[in-house]
């Protein structure tokens, strides 16, 4: 199954021969990217409508959704039953991908719209706030943070230990 998010808010599940299997629709635009969790066959997407969805990657049916204050556009990460995204509301979430209860949330000065990468029990995630974060994945504490000179929007990556990230520099 191919899973897409539509400006109408509609999301898709296409077989790989083109045709639609599922639907599911949500309020608002999904600029979000899924994550699936292939383990569990669930596929987790964020909406404009300030929600975040666990959807069946083989039926599209809602096992739960999660509501913010704010956009979710940030692609949801998911490691150890832990779902990790960003809001447009300036929090990092931690959440249980099985029933959607909330571990701990981290604040930030602005829109968090950049998706969280999860690498050595760390959640690594730019800020429209001009910061590059390191938060611990199962406390949610900072371990540091990095002062950029511009939004960070981009994902990060991590080559060989080096994590690398775009800003929106001056």
């Amino acid at each position: 199954v191919v899973i897409v998010g539509s400006d109408s808010g509609e999301i898709f599940g296409l077989g790989l021969d083109g045709k639609r299997k599922w639907s599911y629709r949500t309020k608002r635009a999904v600029t979000s990217s899924p994550c699936v969790d292939l383990a569990e066959g669930m596929c987790y997407i964020g909406s404009g409508d300030n929600f975040v969805y666990a959807l069946d990657a083989s039926s599209g049916y809602s096992s739960w959704r999660f509501r913010t204050q704010g956009p979710v556009i940030s692609t949801p990460a998911v490691q150890d039953d832990l779902l990790y995204f960003g809001s447009a509301d300036g929090w990092m979430y931690a959440i249980n991908a099985q029933t959607a209860r909330e571990k701990w949330k981290f604040q930030t000065e602005k829109p968090i719209i950049s998706s969280p990468l999860i690498h050595d029990g760390g959640v690594y995630f730019g800020g429209t706030d001009e910061y590059f974060y390191c938060i611990d994945a199962a406390s949610g504490k900072e371990r540091w943070k990095f002062k950029a000179n511009g939004p960070i929007t981009s994902t990060a990556c991590i080559a060989n230990d080096v994590i690398l990230f775009g800003s929106l520099d001056k």
